[in-house]
């Protein structure tokens, strides 16, 4: 193993784009939150934390957590950073870093994952053709940062301070650029 990297699933959203609970939606004989965890079954992470909130009971019912600490996020509604929050607060204290993973992204590779494990930046954020995507690799140097995040803002908001700190780990994945918003993203 490369590193002690955990990583930390955003599933805690309403899914409104999509009028349906998103993590749950079938994709190829499985939920979409499903793929992801598989994904990173597959891969070296050190642990898989799953932040769940909208639909957490239905996704506890639904989906196979074997291997997986789950979190909810009773502030959900407050957006995506109190999601990040909670999955950073809940990162085993031995891991170096964290990948924050999207719910709704079921084509990512797991050695894509292991690329970005790999990485020792304070950030590290995947490429396809020159697009950036996720999941990206936060350092255990930037949690407090995250830790004080507010509102529907994610990692992002770390970038722009720490430009200087940024890998971008080009990848042969074209999965690190589509995510599931809409019932025509599914189609």
């Amino acid at each position: 193993m490369n590193a002690q990297v955990s990583a930390v699933v955003l599933a805690a959203g309403m899914g409104t784009r999509m009028g349906a609970v998103k993590q749950l939606l079938p994709f190829r004989g499985k939920t979409l939150v499903e793929h992801v965890l598989d994904t990173l079954r597959a891969s070296e992470v050190r642990e898989i934390v799953l932040v769940l909130g909208f639909a957490a009971e239905d996704i506890r019912q639904r989906v196979p957590l074997d291997k997986v600490k789950v979190i909810v996020n009773g502030a959900y509604r407050e957006g995506m950073a109190s999601s990040l929050r909670a999955g950073i607060s809940a990162v085993d204290p031995a891991s170096e870093a964290a990948l924050i993973v999207l719910a709704d992204q079921p084509f990512v590779r797991p050695d894509t994952m292991n690329r970005l494990i790999a990485e020792h930046p304070a950030i590290a954020i995947p490429t396809y053709e020159g697009k950036r995507g996720n999941p990206v690799r936060i350092g255990r140097s930037l949690f407090p940062e995250a830790l004080r995040l507010s509102g529907d803002i994610g990692c992002r908001a770390l970038f722009s301070a720490h430009p200087d700190e940024i890998a971008y780990v080009p990848v042969d994945d074209p999965g690190i650029l589509i995510d599931f918003d809409t019932q025509a993203d599914v189609e």
